[in-house]
């Protein structure tokens, strides 16, 4: 097949794609409606908006779900017949926009009313399946906790104690934030070919609620160049732990590293599906169990160096005992563990196995939850993306066994995370670790 028909496949993808957001508000992670933009209104706001990066509304033209539904199930036909008649260098393509096509297809269909199990929905979203998990290691990781943390009372006391002094003070977040995103960013420049230029610019506000961690704005973007503002909230209850998940993972060598390599491939190739990422797709969950395992990486896969970062960038910033930096390597350890539990919440609850009560009582018998808080979670968890759990931390799990099963030398992972972000990646290839970009 021509690579010009690759290009009408893949464009009827990117719009359907947006068609599809005017009923499922939280799919858009990321388009580039042009290889160079600038914004040309002030039509945002740091307040109010979640994610004010696009005016796309001339793309969301009057296609139904209805519509969506029958045309991909169509194009996935075609693109079937594509994928057994490919040449080499066009196989990895056609199987990625088959895979996309079907995971439009599929979200559409469960938009419209289909029910399916969690699993089903899992692999028809993000070609994984998380297998059923060992709830010992839940026993396990309390009892070292009760051993290890400080103070006294139950397990579940000591827990959420020990929360409390890994918090960072109001008036700290903003340089602990700032210093914590320099690192991040010079790390990325020297690991990842990112100009100096894009690192995003970080305040901190009060935000309408707790439960937004941060707002975003895209000013404008060239090729090489993000101009990006994050705004961090205020309210949120940060802890040291969750300035390493928002400050690697969400920003640089992170998510904001994965939209701009595909911004590069997609001025390099003009192949109009590295223009967008679909929240309910594999090339999401990829992104986002990739953007886990860089913070990683950003440590030579070193769990004493990261502490040492820890310890001299945020705790120092924070204002916090020093001294509790020793227990982070067990903490993250639990952080790890505790979204599995919430996995197993979401996957319960999904298949209708457990009641809101029972899932609540699971979070807050594990402290995942503290005391008198399960309900909230459990109600917090639902207006979450569905497989949430599945797509980013079951996802980090598989990248990182599949980085460390081509390689263990820290700068060849280097070299091909940032290939994997350029490529048509198989989230099924990266389970079976079969995998390699061209």
């Amino acid at each position: 097949m021509s690579e010009a028909a690759l290009n009408a496949l893949a464009s009827r993808l990117v719009d359907m794609t947006l068609s599809k957001t005017r009923y499922d508000l939280w799919d858009l992670q990321w388009y580039t409606e042009s290889p160079f933009w600038r914004r040309t209104n002030m039509r945002y706001s740091r307040e109010y908006k979640t994610i004010p990066d696009y005016e796309i509304a001339d793309a969301k033209h009057g296609m139904t779900l209805e519509n969506i539904v029958n045309e991909s199930a169509l194009l996935i036909g075609t693109l079937d017949q594509c994928r057994k008649t490919a040449d080499p260098k066009e196989q990895q393509r056609a199987d990625y926009l088959w895979e996309h096509m079907k995971h439009l297809n599929l979200r559409s269909r469960m938009l419209l009313g289909e029910k399916l199990s969690f699993d089903q929905m899992t692999d028809g979203l993000y070609c994984l399946v998380a297998p059923a998990y060992d709830y010992s290691r839940f026993d396990a990781i309390l009892e070292e906790l009760n051993q290890a943390l400080p103070g006294a009372g139950t397990v579940q006391q000591k827990i959420r104690n020990f929360r409390g002094l890994l918090a960072i003070p109001p008036q700290n977040l903003l340089k602990v934030i700032e210093t914590s995103t320099q690192v991040f960013h010079d790390i990325s420049v020297k690991k990842m070919h990112v100009t100096g230029n894009s690192m995003p610019r970080v305040r901190v506000k009060e935000l309408p609620n707790k439960d937004m961690v941060f707002l975003s704005i895209l000013f404008g973007y060239d090729y090489n160049h993000l101009e990006y503002e994050r705004n961090f909230n205020l309210l949120y209850p940060w802890t040291v732990d969750k300035v390493m998940e928002y400050v690697g993972h969400e920003m640089e060598p992170g998510h904001l590293t994965y939209f701009e390599k595909r911004l590069q491939t997609m001025i390099d190739t003009c192949w109009p599906e590295m223009s967008i990422v679909s929240q309910f797709s594999s090339s999401n969950s990829f992104g986002e169990g990739a953007a886990r395992h860089a913070i990683s990486m950003s440590f030579d896969n070193s769990v004493e160096k990261q502490t040492d970062f820890e310890r001299e960038i945020i705790f120092k910033n924070a204002g916090i005992d020093l001294t509790l930096s020793e227990l982070m390597p067990l903490w993250h350890r639990y952080c790890e563990i505790a979204g599995y539990g919430r996995l197993e919440v979401s996957r319960n609850l999904w298949d209708n196995t457990w009641t809101e009560e029972q899932g609540a009582a699971f979070l807050e018998q594990y402290a995942f939850a503290d005391a008198g808080c399960g309900p909230e979670l459990v109600r917090s968890m639902k207006n979450e993306d569905d497989g949430h759990y599945v797509a980013h931390d079951y996802s980090r799990d598989i990248v990182r066994a599949y980085f460390h099963s081509v390689t263990e030398d820290v700068d060849e992972q280097w070299h091909l995370y940032e290939k994997l972000y350029c490529s048509h990646m198989s989230m099924r290839g990266i389970v079976d670790q079969t995998y390699r970009p061209l």
